[in-house]
């Protein structure tokens, strides 16, 4: 076994001198206050706040979800989400204080790219589960494509009542291309479109009463 000296003042920890080791925690602190407001601006531009859920302790949920078999276990964790920003040693040197900006800028804006990509990929699982997809032909979304679309979509009711209807995410050029197309068709398209969202959300009315009568109710 080889063995070497040690001195105690190589194993002391190198701290800043004076008050620095405080101000710099309070400046860290701060800097990491402003990331998150910045983040948060951003955010709201992607997650509605009535969709966003806080979570003020554990890192794990399990909740029922409604689908077409009806209410399903589902559970999940919190994972550890990172990104990167390199600033240059040269800007440090120089006292460049906008790199101060700069990487709350560049940090939230690399956050914000990870959530949509994060929410996206969400979105397309629970798609795929919920069986709320549909193939596109090659002619492009016709107006029977489209009233076939809603035949096979689930609709559901939110926790105020409320029938909401899926939203539909396109490639831009697949978009442009439905709107000249359903608009060509006329009212009377629109009006047969419109009765098969009708009784989607009537037949999403209904499961949400037979589901809330399964619970207890109070005299």
């Amino acid at each position: 076994m080889l063995t070497s000296a040690v001195s105690i003042d190589e194993l002391t920890k190198k701290k800043l001198p004076f008050a620095a080791g405080k101000d710099s925690a309070e400046f860290q602190r701060e800097l990491i206050i402003f990331l998150i407001k910045e983040f948060d601006g951003r955010r709201t531009k992607h997650v509605p706040a009535k969709n966003l859920l806080v979570f003020q302790h554990g890192r794990e949920w399990n909740y029922q979800r409604q689908e077409k078999t009806g209410s399903n276990p589902h559970t999940g964790e919190m994972k550890l989400k990172s990104s990167t920003v390199v600033i240059g040693l040269d800007r440090v040197l120089a006292n460049d204080l906008t790199l101060i900006s700069d990487f709350i800028e560049q940090m939230a804006g690399a956050m914000e790219e990870r959530l949509v990509v994060d929410v996206f990929n969400e979105m397309s699982m629970t798609a795929q589960e919920a069986g709320n997809t549909f193939s596109i032909p090659k002619t492009g979304i016709t107006g029977e494509v489209f009233l076939e679309m809603i035949r096979s979509t689930e609709v559901r009711v939110g926790n105020d009542g409320k029938v909401s209807r899926p939203s539909l995410y396109l490639p831009p050029g697949i978009i442009d291309q439905m709107k000249q197309e359903l608009d060509s068709l006329g009212p009377e398209f629109k009006a047969k479109a419109d009765a098969l969202w009708l009784e989607k959300e009537e037949e999403a009315l209904k499961q949400e009463a037979e589901r809330l009568a399964r619970y207890d109710k109070t005299e």
